[in-house]
């Protein structure tokens, strides 16, 4: 008889590392260690006598966020590294602490499992919701201070969408968050109109990077949800739809569609650039955050974008290298 072979249990073990790495990063930014070690009380000792703390149990969390790589150790000192320095002290444009600490329950702690059963959710918030204002404008946080990272790319993303920064394009950017995908069109041609639609909130900060950028005269706000502000009827040239049709069901989407296509001029395109299900991806945990996150959002795969399009009245509609979608109105 055949001995069996023994799998190993790697997969197993790295989710116990992560579960424990996520642990050591909550009590971190609860404890606030990055703003401690930024101003200088850069060692357990300082620390623990400076808040009263366990020495022993700041020596072994720091030391733990060392191997996490967001500190290095030096003898007794320990210092912040570039991404701590960016995004784990409070006060800065950039900080994503708050978001951290507000998604680690993003399952309910344990709700999940009682969604799945049932078909109840979203399980903690509902990331559709002006509610969560303030989470959409920290997870974009580098869009907003660093734009210009972003504008090789998103010029790339154009050129590969066959769309020409032209004068008098007018271009509708929905649920536009930092909005540098559409910034970065505008910036290529001095006559082109841009309009955002988002919360006020989230246009407020990103008209302040079009300030920035010398463009501001080239932007129109249009403050709102995407399903009661009146968009229109051959207003637009194109309208982009960046990270937001994944967040509602076939259905929603649909009839966002439709009304997209009204507000579009005859022969105008629209882009839908979201999670897309596919088989070369890895968007299973980005699903499943959907899933919890929304009332009926989901990751669609091309052929489902196609039908709901195409029941929106478009045509054409076609899939450009494993990225966005776009589609005309005939």
């Amino acid at each position: 008889m055949e001995s069996q072979e023994i799998p190993k249990s790697e997969v197993i073990e790295q989710v116990y590392e992560w579960i424990y790495s996520l642990g050591a990063l909550r009590a971190g930014l609860e404890l606030r260690v990055w703003e401690k070690i930024a101003a200088g009380v850069d060692t357990a000792e300082k620390i623990a006598a400076q808040e009263g703390w366990n020495l022993a149990g700041v020596r072994v969390l720091l030391d733990t966020i060392c191997a996490l790589k967001l500190l290095t150790r030096n003898g007794e000192r320990y210092s912040l590294v570039p991404e701590s320095a960016y995004y784990l002290i409070p006060g800065k444009p950039t900080y994503k602490g708050g978001i951290v600490q507000h998604e680690i329950n993003w399952e309910g702690n344990g709700k999940l499992a009682e969604a799945i059963r049932s078909g109840v959710r979203p399980v903690v918030y509902d990331a559709t919701t002006a509610d969560v204002v303030g989470l959409w404008i920290a997870d974009y946080s580098r869009r907003w201070v660093y734009p210009e990272a972003y504008f090789d790319i998103d010029n790339k993303l154009w050129q590969s969408l066959e769309i020409q920064a032209q004068e008098g394009l007018r271009v509708l950017d929905l649920a536009c968050g930092p909005a540098p995908i559409s910034m970065a069109l505008a910036r290529l041609n001095p006559g082109v109109c841009i309009t955002w639609l988002d919360w006020e909130d989230v246009l407020q900060t990103a008209l302040k990077v079009a300030v920035g950028l010398g463009i501001a005269n080239q932007v129109v706000l249009m403050p709102g949800d995407l399903w009661s502000v009146d968009l229109g009827s051959d207003a637009f040239d194109v309208a982009y739809l960046g990270n937001v049709t994944h967040f509602f069901s076939p259905e929603e989407n649909t009839r966002l569609f439709r009304k997209v296509y009204s507000a579009l001029a005859r022969g105008g395109c629209i882009v839908v650039d979201s999670v897309v299900r596919r088989e070369s991806a890895f968007t299973d945990t980005v699903a499943l955050w959907l899933y919890a996150a929304t009332a009926t959002g989901g990751a669609y795969d091309f052929a489902e974008y196609r039908t709901m399009l195409e029941n929106a009245g478009f045509a054409n509609v076609r899939d450009f290298d494993q990225g966005p979608i776009k589609a005309v109105k005939p």
